[in-house]
């Protein structure tokens, strides 16, 4: 059928909980950007999910089962997993790997979904998923490889597919953050919106592996993955919002053709 959408969408429980104007204004603008999906299946992609050392997991369990308790609400999902895209997806090149497991009372199986995936599928109706564990690893094109052959699997499945990027960015924003300060925060936060801005995530590449470690973004590695879906698709990102809350960034974005 098609690629439906791509969205990068933040997963601080903020989002949800709402605790400042910022926050409230990010989460309308995601309930604004997504109600126009009309996918069938979801394909999201976690820094908090499954973490292989040198894959990309792609979990091919019958259900996908999310439970999260915030400070103002208690989210309970349960999906079933679009078993024929995910079979695609993990034999779609040498880093992904299939995850999947049968339970005594047979292969009706179900997986454990992260907060990275939870919290942004909250904005979406119910529909079939893919869930997908993002690698961090160093190999930059292979990654790339991986989002055009996401892309190309997506345009030809036999239904309508999203790919949501589950990202928040620099995590060393503020000293009593939970991962402290750090002075490359602010120049990496800079540096992803304005690669979203101009469509051109070519200056991640060139990034110090030093440089990242410090920021501590969850989602770099995501970020590659973009690319090589904007590659294969020659869509364009539109930046929606973005704002540091306290000691880490969230951004949201969306492509478009």
């Amino acid at each position: 059928m098609s690629l439906e959408n791509v969205f990068v969408i933040p997963h601080g429980d903020e989002i949800i909980d709402h605790p400042n104007r910022e926050s409230i204004e990010l989460s309308e603008r995601i309930r604004k950007v997504t109600s126009r999906d009309l996918s069938d299946t979801i394909v999201i992609i976690s820094p908090h999910g499954l973490k292989l050392s040198n894959s990309i997991g792609v979990i091919n369990t019958q259900y996908l089962n999310g439970q999260l308790s915030l400070k103002t609400r208690r989210i309970n999902r349960k999906y079933e997993t679009d078993r024929i895209l995910a079979t695609a997806i993990a034999a779609s090149g040498p880093l992904t790997q299939e995850v999947s497991f049968v339970t005594s009372t047979g292969p009706m199986s179900v997986f454990p979904l992260d907060f990275g995936s939870v919290i942004p599928l909250t904005f979406f109706r119910k529909k079939r998923l893919v869930s997908i564990g993002q690698p961090r690893i160093w190999d930059l094109d292979g990654l790339m490889d991986f989002g055009k052959a996401l892309a190309g699997i997506a345009e030809r499945h036999e239904k309508k597919v999203t790919i949501v990027i589950s990202a928040d960015q620099a995590h060393t924003h503020a000293p009593d953050g939970v991962y402290g300060f750090a002075l490359e925060a602010k120049p990496y936060e800079d540096l992803i919106e304005k690669c979203v801005v101009a469509s051109d995530m070519t200056p991640l590449l060139e990034l110090n592996r030093a440089f990242i470690e410090k920021a501590k973004p969850d989602s770099y590695w995501n970020m590659i993955i973009l690319k090589g879906i904007m590659d294969h698709t020659g869509m364009k990102s539109v930046l929606d919002y973005h704002y540091v809350e306290h000691y880490f960034g969230m951004l949201l974005a969306h492509l478009i053709k």
